[in-house]
């Protein structure tokens, strides 16, 4: 049996909806009943629990033969730093003597150590705190989800205007979160013996002004650019509900990633996704 964390969001669903296609056994971890119902009727079984319930945690975990595992995203009104270490380490604690054969691990592109720098930090301690499980672990950096783009698309039809941190013309890697999601499933399903580190990406690279063209198209109405200088940054985090730590942490991880200041993968995998596919799917999903 397979455990899928994450499953109610984009990149776990695709995760459980893979192995579901593929004819294996899959309980889901969720918070909500209601979602835990849907998974049910599409074949899963489902915990329904904290994640920071480490001992309920831990008896799903001792029932599988192998996980795949994220850390939620915590409220960024609280101290993301202090709040999503704290899942991380509930989530270690419960993988801890499970005997599973293999945990695939969700992490980012740019995951290093170091405080208040978002994601890049947490998911770098995560990685660490898993290889010392001393189980096979595959640990899945994607690069800038094609899915972030989403949360402002409400504001791009009403505005035409598409804001963002980064510099309009600065082409960076995106990819969509259900090729992020069967890489993962695949291998979940490799030999227990193929492990490491995989970076995935989309098939091509994408500028702000490459996403409001796409935007353009897809919508039908004309989109332009507005990048955010950085002494706007901050201030434009907290207008979004960020607490004062995480607009610090948040704004301190966008410098690391417009400036390029981590490892980027020599020869990552390509998921088959474009940005137009990506957005047509999103915005008109009953399309011919």
């Amino acid at each position: 049996m397979y455990v899928v964390m994450g499953a109610t969001g984009h990149v776990g669903g695709s995760v459980a909806r893979a192995l579901l296609a593929a004819g294996e056994a899959v309980t889901v971890v969720t918070r909500s009943k209601a979602k835990a119902e849907a998974w049910r009727q599409k074949g899963a079984k489902a915990a329904v629990l904290d994640v920071q319930d480490t001992s309920a945690l831990a008896a799903v975990f001792q029932k599988a033969r192998r996980a795949f595992v994220l850390n939620p995203p915590a409220s960024p009104a609280l101290n993301t730093d202090v709040e999503e270490r704290r899942t991380v380490q509930a989530i270690l604690k419960a993988l801890q003597g499970a005997g599973l054969e293999k945990i695939v691990l969700q992490s980012t592109y740019g995951a290093q150590p170091g405080a208040h720098c978002g994601d890049l930090g947490v998911l770098y301690d995560f990685e660490e705190g898993a290889r010392q499980l001393g189980t096979p672990l595959c640990v899945v950096r994607a690069a800038y989800y094609m899915s972030n783009w989403s949360s402002g698309l409400d504001a791009v039809r009403a505005s035409g205007v598409l804001e963002t941190f980064l510099p309009a013309s600065q082409k960076v890697p995106m990819v969509a979160p259900q090729d992020v999601g069967a890489v993962a499933a695949q291998l979940l399903r490799a030999p227990a013996s193929e492990t490491g580190v995989y970076a995935v990406e989309g098939p091509a690279r994408y500028s702000p002004e490459d996403v409001a063209e796409v935007l353009g198209e897809v919508l039908n109405q004309p989109v332009r650019v507005a990048s955010l200088p950085k002494t706007e940054w901050l201030a434009a985090y907290r207008r979004n509900g960020f607490s004062e730590n995480a607009a610090q942490s948040y704004a301190h991880m966008t410098e690391i990633f417009v400036t390029q200041a981590y490892d980027v993968p020599a020869s990552p995998l390509k998921g088959k996704t474009d940005l137009k596919t990506y957005f047509q799917q999103v915005l008109t999903p009953n399309a011919a």
